[in-house]
């Protein structure tokens, strides 16, 4: 059987019927299940499994009777029923006040720390206090259940296991425990494998921190994060869609202005991209317009009254354009200039410039 001086201790307590735990061992007579229960004893915390010494003592020297009368009478309880080695190690466990009124149990079991015990199968051995109110399980609810079922993630606890049977030992390992409330409990894990003699995993020696405040701190200020970054994403796909919205509008001024300057399929052909060549038109009729006396006009009114009568001419002669087949060239001063057959060829091309001459004509009188 394989003891660790924890498991001595708790036994000793167990064992003991009297209100104050290990304090109360100081009686006549050891109890008989605490004598049947005592484990050995080995240097160290860890404890060893082995075949105990015979319980026999030899009369105590001067020396040894002082050491033993300066043991608290938990100490000289165990002292009793010891070999003289597993005595020599009770006094180095007294130093340290480790026998004293359960100080050990009680680090153990009360305190801040989550600790339990985990077997080769899985199976919870033990659980100190501050593990079942972090998961807010009874021991009954708890110990000798799996720890699998406790894992929100079956591939972590798997894992955990699978490393500590083969040795090795757990720093900060992060985890997801399943709350008795149905809430997720994030921890990281310190563990240990404890081994017998021959090196067999006897039970983990687990801690765990919980470390959900920390992680619901990091996820709202990852969401936070987050939520920044898509305003800053939405923000500068506005300003996108606004210049974007503005390429747009100038690029239509561009088409509107190259059409304006170019017959429609050239203007096309440009706006897309695709090669203009050059063309010849044998038979086209052109007519050129002049206003008469603009050079005595344009001297005795403002520029500006200039440029309205010119813009008024003008509009009126581009509608007089749109309605017949006839193509405007330019605009000189008070120059305006339309083609027919072109870029259209067509036979009509003199009739249908003798038709817009008649046409602006009738429309400026």
């Amino acid at each position: 059987m394989v003891h660790s001086h924890f498991e001595m201790m708790h036994l000793a307590r167990r064992s003991c019927s009297c209100r104050h735990e290990l304090q109360a061992c100081d009686c006549n007579e050891a109890h008989p299940a605490q004598v049947a229960d005592l484990p050995d004893l080995e240097k160290g915390l860890n404890g060893y499994s082995g075949d105990p010494e015979p319980m026999v003592r030899t009369p105590a020297s001067s020396e040894e009777s002082e050491d033993i009368d300066e043991l608290s009478p938990e100490a000289r309880q165990l002292n009793r029923q010891c070999t003289p080695a597993q005595a020599e190690e009770i006094q180095v466990l007294q130093s340290y006040g480790l026998l004293s009124s359960a100080k050990l149990l009680d680090f153990v079991e009360n305190g801040a720390m989550s600790m339990h015990w985990v077997a080769p199968d899985g199976t919870i051995l033990w659980a100190n206090r501050e593990e079942l109110n972090t998961l807010g399980y009874l021991q009954e609810e708890y110990v000798g259940r799996s720890i699998r079922e406790f894992h929100a993630d079956s591939d972590t606890i798997g894992d955990i296991l699978c490393r500590l049977t083969s040795g090795q030992t757990l720093r900060d390992y992060p985890a997801r425990l399943l709350h008795k409330n149905g809430s997720i409990v994030h921890v990281e894990i310190n563990s240990s494998a404890y081994c017998d003699a021959a090196g067999n995993f006897v039970h983990s020696r687990c801690f765990t921190r919980d470390v959900t405040a920390a992680k619901l701190i990091e996820s709202e200020s990852a969401r936070a994060a987050l939520l920044r970054k898509e305003e800053e994403s939405r923000m500068h796909l506005l300003k996108l869609q606004a210049l974007n919205e503005q390429l747009l509008y100038e690029r239509s001024l561009n088409v509107e202005l190259l059409h304006q300057m170019l017959p429609a399929k050239v203007a096309s052909d440009l706006t897309a991209g695709r090669p203009v060549p050059p063309e010849a038109f044998d038979h086209v009729t052109i007519f050129f317009s002049d206003i008469e006396g603009f050079t005595r006009i344009a001297a005795a009114v403002d520029p500006i009254e200039v440029v309205q009568l010119l813009n008024r001419l003008y509009t009126v002669m581009d509608y007089c354009a749109k309605l017949l087949p006839v193509y405007k060239v330019e605009t000189i001063g008070d120059a305006y200039m339309v083609v027919g057959g072109l870029p259209e060829r067509s036979d009509e091309h003199a009739a249908a410039v003798a038709d817009f001459a008649i046409l602006v004509r009738e429309v400026v009188k």
